[in-house]
């Protein structure tokens, strides 16, 4: 107990110490100059070391685009100042410069701004000693600090199809780095984007590794138009969630947001009573501005929304608040149907969500059963909503949440009976297939690469590995036959065409065109060195 009380003592002296070095006030700087100000002086930085790290509180930070409708001729975009930092805009310019001077005249658009006011900013799980003492040299902080932000958005629109354009945000003395984007054409001409998973970072080492992951995968495909990042941003959840750990999300990446569109899915890990998904993305908030029971309604907004890029029409899903039970599924189905009805000129049709309806890892497979329904939730949406991909021939799902490689089908759905369609997968190489406890690095279960998947029938259920540290491993034939009665799926392992864990951090590059969608993915180790490991193509009659 003395002991205790003697380091909160130290805490706090040490603290005031900080604050008053130099007289440097916390309400002068930005937030995240100011805890990197405060971790330099915890790692031994003398005074004015760490002054060099301030920046002056009006500036913006956390900045990025979103796509937030029509992509030919809008884009969203989001940053965050500190609180009662008000009066910031967009400026927007055609082309892509990299001078100042080019902003002078630039057509402005003010941002609509939200108080986000005291929501928990470090969680004890942001160091690896899982403590106070190591969270005050991780963050600068302790447990139980809070923070307070101004959310600004901004939905730039009556952009010009296939165009480059340069933008900034902030307000005069107090600008960001100029950022970049390209909108989409106005034909079915191929175009390419990324898509990564389960980024699910909470400390320095599982930033630097989901950062070297997205950063390697944007110099490699310098064509990408967006990103979609399949949910798990961060680790920390609801009451526990860590505004430090968006924080720190956003500025190791900060280059590669400012020039590449995100389209962000809410994962499990991403819920949180203080709304952090939803106040730092502006995506398209139409499903639940027109929702006029509060539960049909998510939880967050933004984070059921489509789009139409090329020959493609994404649809992106939040199956996060199935508690909410058959009256939101019920809404969720009506909003895919009307979305597929009033888009029948595009060939495919793409769903994204974060837990995987098909799943073989030794975590997920068989969940804790829940208070309210006794049933994995898994289960529950895949029983409710296979059958539903089917009837509206869903082509392509991209999924998150399993943390492993997997690619599940082509499945055909009858109610709670899913069969693997052999005959729709021609085209593959096989190698010696990698045995698996559910506990060690097994990257090719199946023994199966590469492949052409004809989704005429049924629906190619997709997961790549995650783009970070933590990592889930597949079970075996024998453990999927002796869960039977969790999840319920009659010769389960069968419907996994390709399945392993490479035990590595990857990223796919997607290519739609309208003959195909060419999935190529991609290992990312230590060094950064970039390895394929697997490619396939999907077609449809």
């Amino acid at each position: 107990m003395k002991k205790n009380l003697l380091y909160f003592l130290f805490v706090l002296i040490l603290f005031s110490a900080c604050n008053n070095s130099g007289n440097v006030s916390e309400q002068n700087y930005t937030v995240p100059s100011w805890t990197l100000y405060q971790r330099a002086l915890h790692s031994g930085k003398t005074a004015e070391e760490a002054k060099k790290l301030l920046i002056l509180k009006d500036f913006p930070y956390n900045v990025n685009t979103t796509i937030n409708g029509d992509p030919m001729t809008q884009m969203g975009v989001a940053w965050f100042t500190n609180a009662n930092v008000t009066g910031g805009v967009v400026q927007i310019v055609e082309g892509k410069v990299d001078n100042v001077s080019a902003f002078d005249g630039a057509r402005e658009i003010p941002a609509v701004t939200e108080a986000i006011d005291s929501i928990n900013y470090v969680s004890t799980g942001n160091n690896n000693k899982n403590n106070n003492e190591g969270l005050i040299r991780a963050t600068g902080f302790v447990k139980g600090e809070k923070r307070s932000y101004t959310g600004n958005k901004a939905l730039i629109d009556n952009l010009k199809p296939n165009t480059v354009y340069s933008y900034r945000v902030g307000k005069k003395g107090a600008w960001s780095e100029i950022g970049s984007f390209t909108t989409a054409k106005d034909n079915k001409d191929a175009f390419e984007f990324l898509y990564v998973t389960d980024p699910q970072a909470n400390t320095d080492e599982m930033f630097d590794i989901s950062k070297r992951t997205v950063e390697t995968a944007y110099s490699q495909t310098p064509d990408a138009k967006f990103i979609l990042i399949a949910g798990d941003f961060i680790e920390s959840a609801k009451e526990q969630s860590s505004e430090w750990e968006w924080e720190q999300w956003f500025e190791k990446l900060q280059n590669v947001w400012l020039h590449l569109p995100v389209v962000p899915v809410q994962g499990n890990h991403d819920a949180s009573p203080f709304g952090n998904f939803f106040h730092h993305f502006n995506t398209d908030n139409t499903y639940n501005e027109q929702q006029t029971d509060d539960i049909t309604k998510t939880t967050m907004g933004g984070t059921v929304y489509s789009f139409v890029y090329g020959d493609a029409l994404f649809m992106v899903i939040n199956y996060e608040d199935y508690q909410k039970g058959e009256f939101y599924f019920a809404s969720i189905e009506r909003w895919l149907r009307k979305q597929v009805a009033d888009h029948k000129d595009v060939k495919w049709k793409i769903v994204a969500y974060h837990k995987a309806m098909f799943t073989g890892s030794n975590s997920h497979q068989t969940e804790e059963e829940t208070e309210s329904t006794k049933e994995q939730d898994g289960r529950i949406v895949r029983e409710r909503f296979a059958s539903v991909f089917q009837d509206l021939k869903i082509d392509l799902a991209i999924q998150g949440h399993d943390h492993i490689y997997e690619v599940i089908g082509v499945v055909a759905a009858n109610g709670k009976n899913f069969t693997h369609l052999a005959n729709a997968v021609s085209n593959q190489t096989t190698v010696t297939p990698t045995f698996t406890n559910g506990e060690t690095v097994s990257p090719d279960v199946t023994g199966k690469r590469g492949g052409t998947y004809d989704v005429s029938n049924g629906v190619l259920y997709f997961l790549n590995n995650s783009a970070g540290k933590k990592k889930y491993y597949p079970r075996s034939k024998e453990q999927m036959e002796a869960a039977y009665r969790q999840h319920g799926v009659k010769d389960y392992f069968d419907l996994f065409n390709k399945f392993g864990q490479t035990g590595e951090p990857t990223f796919s590059h997607i290519k739609v065109s309208t003959d195909s969608i060419d999935v190529t993915t991609y290992t990312v180790d230590n060094n950064g060195e970039v390895k394929q490991f697997d490619a396939f193509k999907i077609v449809k009659k």
